[in-house]
């Protein structure tokens, strides 16, 4: 009879939960921050309350700058050009990597593409380059215009470079639910005592996404007494999990692929192996138990970096490092082994989903855009 009863309660509530999110969307708001990419949101619609996500990459390929994209720049564009949505969005980034400065400095330069068609790199912000280069007067007088909008962006973001164990991470994140949210409590006899324990939290705005984006994660600080692998796996399968079910955090880390991941492998012809170069589940790097916790994974690969020439119909030749793989590797809810071809402009950060192969006319208009040097 308990079973039965626990069941139908069960039911009841999923029954309840689809209602309202039909609901939701028959009025004009939304379930989920959309991915960008048209096609590639056939098979991932989009970003979640409550998921964790896995981007994973070989290194220098540019998972982080996906990371950004996804979970900052276009979560935060999409909600503000969308207010009937519904969605407020805030945004907790752990840079384990890079200091707060920046990280600014790579949105400053996604912003001045976005607005001016600008390219200019994070080294030339910087004043980086030959024969003394230096940042031009009119790029420098558009990002001090644009101290308004970097002040409305830090209201979405808050960038966190001094905190980089697992222990820490999960403390600030349950502090900032537990000051913006409630716990109902429920009560039971133990040992013939009444016991009152903490029953399930509520968000004080349901329709919050908080996001904790965490940077990478093999460069966690170490727990006390423990090692990477570990240290890993606490922050993963105690930490992670437990933000995501019990408050509904979105929590996304940046996860390395395993070394060996980087070594050609080779048919008898002497033709390269993609499916051994991908990068995968199973080549999760420090500890890829990762993989149990997680909802989504996706994996970034850049055929160039193997001299690829040619990819599911793809002039790798001619892209180079623009051409870029995006794998979704896991969906818990949704379908797995999907590839989605990228444009990657890795001086500005962003991405952009390539035409179908087959549609030659616009293929070829990317083409002649690499061609005239991105001009």
């Amino acid at each position: 009879m308990g079973t039965q009863q626990s069941g139908e309660r069960a039911y009841d509530t999923a029954l309840e939960k689809i209602k309202q999110r039909r609901e939701r969307v028959i009025e004009g708001h939304a379930n989920c921050i959309p991915l960008p990419f048209d096609r590639g949101a056939e098979f991932f619609p989009g970003i979640e309350r409550a998921t964790y996500d896995i981007i994973t990459a070989n290194s220098g390929i540019g998972k982080s700058k996906l990371a950004r994209f996804l979970y900052v720049m276009n979560a935060i564009s999409w909600v503000k050009n969308n207010p009937d949505s519904d969605i407020r969005l805030k945004i907790f980034y752990f840079s384990l990597e890079e200091t707060r400065e920046k990280f600014m400095m790579s949105m400053m330069s996604y912003y001045l593409w976005v607005n001016f068609r600008l390219r200019i790199s994070v080294k030339q912000l910087r004043s980086v380059g030959k024969n003394g280069y230096f940042l031009p007067d009119d790029v420098l007088e558009k990002i001090e215009q644009a101290k308004e909008y970097f002040s409305d962006f830090e209201q979405y973001v808050t960038i966190i470079d001094n905190v980089s164990n697992p222990t820490g991470i999960f403390k600030y994140m349950k502090t900032y639910h537990e000051e913006n949210g409630i716990w109902t409590t429920r009560e039971f006899l133990q040992d013939g005592n009444l016991k009152t324990v903490k029953d399930q939290y509520t968000p004080n705005d349901p329709n919050e996404y908080v996001m904790c984006i965490t940077d990478h994660i093999s460069l966690l600080d170490t727990e006390s007494g423990m090692n990477l692998y570990d240290t890993i796996g606490r922050f993963s399968a105690r930490y992670g999990v437990e933000l995501r079910n019990k408050y509904g955090t979105i929590f996304v880390v940046v996860q390395q692929q395993a070394a060996e991941k980087e070594k050609k492998q080779f048919t008898f012809r002497g033709q390269s192996i993609i499916e051994k170069l991908e990068p995968s589940m199973d080549g999760l790097g420090d500890n890829k138990s990762t993989q149990r916790d997680a909802d989504n994974i996706f994996g970034l690969f850049a055929p160039d970096r193997y001299q690829i020439d040619e990819i599911n119909g793809y002039n790798v030749k001619l892209l180079k490092d623009h051409f870029r793989m995006l794998l979704i590797l896991k969906s818990r809810d949704g379908d797995a082994n999907i590839r989605i071809p990228l444009f990657f402009d890795g001086a500005t950060g962003n991405f952009t989903e390539m035409p179908k192969a087959s549609d030659v006319a616009e293929l070829e208009k990317v083409y002649q855009y690499v061609r005239n040097g991105m001009n």
